[in-house]
């Protein structure tokens, strides 16, 4: 919206400059000895560049009529375009009396082929900038009206087949179009139309507005109204609704709708950082405090989840801030997958590019997306943004139902503080996070804490869930490097430590675990039941992306599971093994570890078997000592 805004508020100047040329022609004509030569001499002086005119014709009159013909004015040194301004006539009556007050009064303007070229250059300048044309901004900005009482009184405006360019190759803009005014629909007064197309960053651009005529602009009674529709790729844009005063943007009724695949997509339109997500649909009010847009009475539909809230931004700050205070009633925790360059793993209400990622995952057996992130975008805007999820829809395996966070942005140095997640069975996971972008190659670092998460919870929907008790801690300290998830796992280090101090799990489970083949056929012919945990603990220490398990068991009343191996996050493999040490006498036990390898999307479990015939075993584990070993590991930095 801000983009396409000042594009409008540039063709608009233009018109506002044209009126000036026009008031300051009749002056030198006026008291010209050379009328047409002087006239280009002075004009040239007036805009700071060579001005052509092609012919003057004067009609005298206290209400007198100037037609200038073949008016163009040339481009800063730089541009591209030959011409700034070009006109094919200029056709205005003009009142001399108003203009001894300083009052501008033209009862008839007719632009006849106006042709307006805007550029910006390498160095950000702009060709009709105060910089590049000092004289003739300065009397534009004299001119500027503060309200609409104060805007130039036109009796009527005519444009005709007018054209405006717009060239910024840093940005990779350009835009074509036409500007013309016409009567409105069902006998409506006259008004402004403005069609423009284009690209920005490889993607067509389309910008149509219609508004209110010039003559509504001094109408003080009358809401001026206006409407807005911009398609940016797939990204749609559309404002529609009155502004009692356009100047100020005051008693705005403005219905604003923002929609499209991804809304990380809208930076290059509107200059604001967006997050990625699922297809979004916005919806709400558009308003306008001094230096300050407001968007409100929000609505948003962002993949299956709802929000409601409040954005500002700040344009009086450097960088701009801005504000949002969002709420939601139901956030899908799959609609967060695109936060790491993931898509949600349903098939429906899906980017495109997002079900290509999803597919390249599933083909490579990759978990971790390698997708760029674009965190360099956090350079361009500060930020405070705060989320209150009351429900969470999460998978069976996460047992989250709420999420509060509050991200503060900081010239590229993004901090997650505080950051909520509650679990189901009052347990939590609490902490914070961080991305500094100040570079080309952002760091991340989490620090999270788990406290008292039930177990079963992660086996809802399954039938472990019965027999499964307890309540796991943790710690999980990381901190990697890169522009993609599958970078930052490639480059973590850290580590992540967890410790249940009893409880209970499947016994099915802990007997497939241990390959105690007797457990295992009787508990599949009688059904499952529980058996205690005594302690379950487990470190994973980080090194470059290489994970290896340290104190990693199971201690239960009958053996002691041992889980050793490595994983590697770049490769995104496992290679591990599942040893158990039986505490007493087992009939069958087949001497061998259960082995976990391959990808970690999709691993495969294998017996290394030592003897190929189960035998009795005489087992001599003792128990772990679980308080000790747990504050140890859950207290190490």
């Amino acid at each position: 919206m801000k983009r396409a805004a000042k594009i409008l508020g540039w063709a608009v100047g233009t018109l506002v400059g044209l009126l000036v040329i026009a008031a300051g022609a009749v002056y030198f004509i006026a008291t010209s000895d050379h009328l047409r030569g002087r006239l280009e001499d002075q004009a040239s002086e007036f805009t700071g560049r060579k001005t052509k005119i092609a012919k003057v014709d004067i009609g005298w009159g206290w209400t007198s009529n100037v037609k200038l013909e073949g008016v163009e004015i040339a481009n800063a040194k730089w541009g591209k375009a030959p011409y700034m301004l070009k006109v094919d006539q200029v056709d205005f009556d003009i009142r001399l009396w108003p203009l001894l007050g300083g009052n501008l009064v033209l009862p008839r303007l007719v632009l006849r082929k106006p042709e307006v070229q805007v550029e910006v250059g390498d160095k950000e300048q702009l060709n009709w900038s105060m910089s590049e044309t000092p004289v003739v901004t300065g009397a534009a900005k004299a001119l500027e009206p503060d309200n609409r009482f104060d805007a130039p009184l036109i009796g009527t405006l005519e444009v005709t087949d007018g054209k405006l360019g717009y060239r910024d190759t840093k940005r990779k803009l350009e835009l074509d179009g036409t500007v013309s005014t016409a009567a409105g629909k069902a006998g409506d007064g006259p008004q402004a139309e403005l069609s423009l197309k284009g690209k920005l960053e490889g993607q067509p651009l389309e910008i149509k507005f219609v508004g209110g005529s010039v003559l509504m602009l001094r109408d003080t009674q009358q809401p001026y109204p206006l409407d807005l529709n911009v398609s940016f790729g797939a990204t749609r844009l559309k404002a529609k609704g009155t502004v009692q005063d356009p100047f100020k943007w005051t008693g705005a009724n403005v219905d604003l709708t923002l929609s499209g695949p991804n809304l990380s997509d809208i930076y290059p339109l509107l200059g604001i950082p967006g997050p990625p997500t699922p297809p979004y649909t916005i919806t709400g009010k558009l308003d306008r405090e001094p230096g300050v847009w407001k968007f409100v009475q929000s609505k948003w539909r962002v993949g299956e989840s709802d929000l409601t809230g409040e954005v500002t931004v700040d344009e009086r700050r450097k960088p701009e801030l801005l504000t949002a205070n969002l709420v939601s009633q139901k956030l899908v925790f799959e609609d967060l997958a695109p936060l790491v360059g993931a898509a949600p793993a349903r098939k429906t209400n899906v980017s495109p590019k997002q079900a290509q990622t999803q597919a390249q995952l599933e083909a490579s057996g990759d978990l971790f997306p390698n997708v760029p992130l674009h965190v360099e975008k956090l350079r361009a805007m500060n930020m405070d943004v705060t989320l209150d999820a009351k429900r969470v829809i999460a998978p069976a395996w996460l047992p989250v139902q709420a999420i509060a966070f509050r991200v503060v942005i900081q010239n590229g140095n993004a901090m997650v503080k505080p950051l909520t997640l509650s679990v189901m069975g009052g347990g939590s996971i609490a902490g914070e996070m961080s991305i500094d972008a100040r570079t080309d190659d952002p760091k991340v670092r989490t620090n999270l804490r788990l406290t008292d998460i039930e177990l079963k919870n992660f086996f809802r929907e399954s039938r472990f869930f019965d027999a499964t008790q307890g309540k796991v801690q943790g710690r999980v300290q990381l901190a990697g490097n890169g522009r993609s998830l599958a970078h930052v796992m490639g480059s973590a280090n850290g580590h992540m430590s967890f410790a249940l101090g009893g409880g209970s799990v499947s016994s099915l489970m802990v007997s497939l675990a241990g390959l105690q083949i007797f457990d295992a056929l009787v508990l599949y012919v009688t059904g499952d039941n529980r058996i205690p945990i005594k302690c379950a603990v487990s470190r994973l220490n980080f090194q470059q992306g290489n994970v290896v398990f340290d104190r990693t068991l199971l201690d239960t009343q009958k053996s002691v599971l041992h889980v050793k191996g490595q994983l590697s996050l770049k490769t995104q493999a496992v290679s591990a093994e599942v040893d158990a040490d039986p505490k007493s006498f087992d009939l069958l036990d087949l001497h061998g570890a259960v082995m976990v390898q391959g990808k970690l999307r999709s691993p495969r479990i294998s017996l290394g078997r030592v003897i190929p015939i189960p035998t009795p075993v005489f087992g001599n584990a003792k128990d772990v000592p679980c308080a000790s070993l747990s504050q140890e590991l859950l207290a190490s930095q």
